[in-house]
């Protein structure tokens, strides 16, 4: 069928392309550029596959005459022919069973009362259909009904049980983000650095000295940790099987004979409910598999601008954009007013019109520079552009560039960068007996150096995406710090974490770009030339060495892009533009 057909060749460009990676290998080192252009014509193969949307199958005839018709919800819109014929009906307390007959009485249609159905009916209606009517009884009285192919069938309003499939993973996701600025003394507190990041990052250690990364799950410390002047936490809990039980207790009730049955293994929903109550359940099952289903893909690129010397108070961004650019607008800001009533930020900036309908500066970023931590989006869906128009204003480095996606909801996390173990505690035991022995015991923490990006999409029906964002830029190096203790000089080898994160809530449309910027730091180079061994001579060496030092100042900014998935289409395009990417370094991979 057209479906297997579409399956297999989908699958034919995936064995191509593996293919053409083990032919690839076999030969003798073979060019990068070869490779790369190779790789972008298996990639825009695989967006051609990808965009085709093949037509469901058709059964056969006589398959879809054996069908059964549907066990629950709505009855199937009636076939295309002649409209159904219109009448007035007007009853008072007329018996359940007699009414329903009545309505078909002299007519070609076929109706079938269940013999239960009881009770006495009062109503009146004027120019309905038969359908029109059987929903209206439905409504008022739960007499439920199902269309067949030769007819109706009324059924009484008892206890039914349906079976319903939620496509969903049978697990329970848990995420803890946090920044803090430290301040104050330390105390002795279980709650520690080492507690809690080891706890929500897979990282623990005696010190508790904070790890800015993530990682899966682990067990941490206890022990010294450092109070804090302002904390920001994040918590995520995602179990959707158990917020789907209990959900669905609600809408049916304890009464007698109500059941909800969840069995996470097959991925499947028994309810016996009352048809009403069943109809509340299958609309409510349609919303959650609509959003469990939402799906986007976020592409971000992490900057670092080298400010050029007329921008030392960071970019300007009021110049960037313009007052009156109709390609670019301000979104949302962290600092000072926000759009948003909860998650905001409590450092003070600026204030402006921020909504994403009517977007405008806020005042003074159109002659200053945009001060502090600062988020906002971009009418635009092209990273290059906005990366040529930071160009304007100092040295732009891509430091990196993922690319993930995700459901509604759930937590990503990116991290590119190493981890390296320093020592945190150093302890000894001491056996006294015969002889006195010592055992010195070490405590290693990983320390993580490099970029991590966290991000929790929330995709709406309109297509907005509201996203959490934590980007952490940190850089690990170590440092010896010496320290008498009882009249003897101790030197302890720490580690010294240069940390560069933001915490902070977005809201943005599918294609848009959100920009985090604020982040500013110095550079400081030292450079030293000289004679050898003459430039190394006390007193006089000066005479034949040159040490200069610059001061450079750097602006981190986070540009991030969610795509909402919707069909083939979204993912064509992600496959072309990586096409394009490989197409672009081929050239330079052969040079």
């Amino acid at each position: 069928m057209t479906t297997a057909r579409g399956v297999r060749r989908a699958r034919g460009a995936v064995l191509a392309a593996v293919a053409l990676a083990l032919l690839a290998a076999c030969q003798a080192n073979p060019p990068r550029g070869e490779r790369a252009s190779a790789a972008a014509s298996e990639l825009e193969r695989a967006a051609e596959e990808a965009g085709r949307r093949p037509a469901p199958p058709t059964p056969p005839p006589e398959v879809a005459r054996a069908l059964l018709p549907p066990l629950g919800g709505e009855p199937p819109a009636p076939e295309a022919g002649a409209a159904a014929p219109r009448f007035d009906v007007a009853v008072h307390e007329v018996p359940a069973r007699a009414f329903f007959l009545g309505l078909v009485e002299g007519t070609d249609l076929n109706l079938v009362v269940h013999p239960d159905v009881k009770g006495r009916i009062s109503l009146t209606l004027r120019n309905v259909t038969l359908e029109e009517v059987l929903q209206a009884v439905r409504e008022v009285y739960g007499y439920d009904y199902r269309r067949i192919p030769s007819g109706w069938i009324v059924l009484p309003a008892t206890l039914q049980t349906r079976i319903y499939r939620v496509d969903y993973l049978n697990l329970v996701r848990e995420g803890r983000s946090q920044t803090r600025v430290s301040s104050g003394q330390v105390s002795d507190n279980p709650y520690a650095y080492g507690g809690v990041y080891g706890g929500a990052y897979g990282l623990g250690g005696t010190l508790g000295v904070p790890v800015p990364a993530t990682g899966a799950a682990g067990t941490g410390g206890t022990g010294l940790s450092t109070l804090t002047g302002t904390r920001i936490e994040t918590r995520s809990e995602s179990d959707v099987w158990k917020a789907l039980e209990e959900a669905l207790k609600v809408l049916v009730g304890d009464g007698e004979g109500r059941k909800v049955v969840v069995n996470r293994e097959s991925a499947t929903v028994v309810v016996r409910a009352l048809p009403a109550e069943l109809r509340q359940v299958e609309r409510f099952l349609d919303q959650v598999r609509a959003s469990l289903a939402r799906q986007v893909i976020l592409e971000a690129k992490i900057l670092e601008v080298e400010l050029n010397d007329g921008f030392q108070s960071g970019i300007n961004w009021g110049a960037l954009l313009g007052p009156n650019s109709t390609k670019y607008g301000l979104f949302g800001q962290t600092g000072g007013g926000s759009y948003f009533d909860s998650g905001k930020s409590a450092i003070d900036g600026n204030s402006g019109e921020l909504s994403p309908l009517a977007p405008s500066l806020p005042s003074g970023t159109e002659t200053s520079a945009f001060g502090g931590i600062f988020s906002l989006a971009v009418r635009t869906d092209d990273f290059n552009a906005f990366i040529e128009l930071l160009k304007s204003q100092g040295e732009v480095h891509v430091l990196s560039s993922p690319r993930v996606a995700t459901v509604s909801n759930q937590k990503a996390v990116i991290k590119v960068g190493s981890d390296e173990f320093f020592v945190t505690n150093v302890s000894s035991t001491t056996v006294t007996g015969t002889t006195t022995t010592t055992t010195p015991s070490i405590t290693l923490t990983p320390f993580f150096s490099g970029i991590a990006l966290d991000v929790t999409p929330q995709v709406s029906e309109e297509g907005e995406v509201v996203l959490h964002i934590h980007p952490t830029v940190s850089e690990v190096t170590d440092q010896t710090k010496q320290i008498t203790v009882a009249g003897q000089l101790q030197e302890l080898p720490l580690a010294k974490s240069t940390v560069r994160e933001v915490d902070t809530i977005v809201r943005a449309r599918s294609g848009q770009v959100v920009v985090i910027g604020g982040l500013m730091q110095n550079v400081t180079r030292d450079r030293r030339a000289g004679t050898p061994v003459l430039g190394d001579l006390p007193v006089v060496g000066g005479l034949f060495r040159h040490e200069q030092r610059s001061v450079k100042k750097s602006e981190l900014v986070i540009l991030l892009r969610p795509v909402v998935v919707e069909g083939g289409t979204t993912w064509a395009g992600s496959l072309r533009e990586t096409a394009e990417r490989l197409r672009r370094m081929a050239p330079a991979a052969a040079r």
